[in-house]
């Protein structure tokens, strides 16, 4: 049988065995780790190499499990105004439940005994991405000389040379 973490290193999943739970061995697993998104953005804006830096504890709550703690990282994305690169944190607070019947859109579902506390993970650092970024408050803009608006210069002709 494989363990929690020889599990969440084969499938790069943060999957945890709910039965350590629920016995008296253990009242709580950490998971503090950086992990990898695949496709980690959302309008133009996304984490920094896919990388988020988790600070979590799994706890045991009745008959259901919470995932709380910190999910943090980097941003990047075009300014909205002069389209320069732009980066900022990504530092957010997660709480999330997993039920063995989950209420759709509210809790998240406990499968073979096990919770993937991924899907909670990217949705919370997508959510937590800008969606339209500003390099500072008083950014004026394109510079005009980077994006001419009217017609191009005439460039003399081999024959007029």
């Amino acid at each position: 049988m494989r363990t929690w973490a020889e599990s969440e290193a084969v499938a790069n999943k943060l999957i945890v065995d709910c039965v350590r739970l629920q016995g008296v061995s253990v009242d709580r697993i950490p998971l503090r780790r950086r992990w990898v998104l695949d496709d980690a953005g959302v309008h133009g804006a996304h984490v920094v190499d896919g990388a988020i830096d988790l600070d979590l504890e799994v706890t045991a709550a009745g008959s259901s499990f919470v995932a709380a703690g910190r999910v943090t990282g980097e941003w990047a994305a075009e300014c909205r105004r002069c389209l320069e690169e732009v980066r900022g944190p990504i530092d957010t607070a997660l709480r999330e439940v997993f039920e063995w019947e989950p209420t759709d859109g509210e809790t998240w579902p406990i499968v073979d005994q096990r919770i993937d506390v991924g899907p909670a993970v990217r949705e919370t650092a997508i959510l937590a991405l800008p969606l339209a970024p500003l390099c500072s408050l008083d950014c004026a803009g394109p510079v005009p000389d980077r994006f001419p608006t009217g017609p191009a210069a005439a460039q003399p002709d081999d024959a007029d040379v």
